[in-house]
């Protein structure tokens, strides 16, 4: 009797510990399957991602020149000088494209300073293009305070760097094409040194209006100084200038862009002089 009992109470607790056993498992499974299927995904999705990326990139840089080989044949045009039998007395200038090339040597440290602090603030450490920038600015267009977000790199290779066919484009494949470019110029011109021969060929290339290009041309032209020989006022106003050589034209508009910070009588940007200036206002 206590025998047929006793294996009565057990056939009894087996059917109540089976649910649990059961629903254990199950919970231990998904706590497996549901972690390696999310990585699945997310190795999915990156390579996926991984694979547009080089797609993209690969069909955008299609037609770019070296661009190691661009710089470095870069050339600017200049005017043609005319000297005396001595060659020391200047005679005359012909052509009406004013720009003196500069080396890094000859560029102040305040020039440096003045046009990455307007420019591109980021220029000495970044890739050729400003991821962060590009968001923010973005940002700033859809609440309807449209801004460029172009490093100074990104000026250069759209300036000079990129073929005609880029520009047939949509302008948004046309900025594809800018960053790349922007990003192998970076790339075939690595540390300081890359960096300052781009920082070189920009100020060598900017218009600063009245038909003068060269950060160097633009401080004889406005000023009537040598590029070391302005004040920082003057340095952070032609860092400015290329902005908008209309804005910022020092000839018809000189008024208004040479503002006396502390609200006295406007000076004026004659050559010679060292007003003190206030870039945009």
């Amino acid at each position: 009797m206590q025998t047929s009992l006793a294996r009565r109470q057990r056939h009894r607790r087996v059917p109540s510990h089976r649910p649990v056993r059961r629903g254990g498992s199950v919970v231990r499974r998904l706590a497996i399957i549901i972690p390696v299927v999310l990585v699945l995904v997310a190795v999915l999705t990156v390579g996926a991602g991984l694979l547009f990326t080089v797609t993209a990139y690969n069909y955008y840089a299609e037609g770019l020149s070296d661009p190691k080989t661009a710089l470095n044949d870069l050339e600017f045009e200049q005017q043609t000088v005319i000297y005396d039998r001595t060659g020391k007395i200047e005679l005359a200038r012909l052509g009406e494209l004013r720009r003196e090339v500069v080396t890094f040597e000859q560029l102040p440290g305040e020039m440096l300073d003045a046009t990455t602090a307007v420019e591109d603030k980021d220029f000495w450490i970044n890739p050729g293009f400003d991821p962060a920038g590009i968001v923010s600015a973005g940002l700033d267009t859809i609440s309807g305070r449209p801004r460029g977000a172009s490093t100074i790199t990104q000026q250069l290779v759209r300036a000079r760097l990129l073929p005609s066919e880029a520009f047939e484009g949509s302008t948004y494949e046309r900025k594809v094409r800018e960053i790349i470019q922007s990003i192998r110029l970076t790339e075939a011109y690595p540390g300081d040194a890359g960096k300052q021969q781009i920082i070189t060929a920009y100020l060598n290339q900017n218009f600063y209006g009245n038909g003068t290009y060269g950060v160097r041309a633009a401080a004889r032209g406005y000023f009537g100084k040598e590029l070391n020989q302005l004040s920082l006022a003057q340095y952070a106003l032609l860092a400015a200038i290329p902005q908008s050589p209309t804005k910022f034209d020092l000839v018809k508009r000189a008024e208004e862009v040479c503002v006396d910070p502390d609200g006295g009588d406007q000076p004026s940007a004659q050559p010679g002089t060292e007003p003190s200036v206030t870039p945009g206002r």
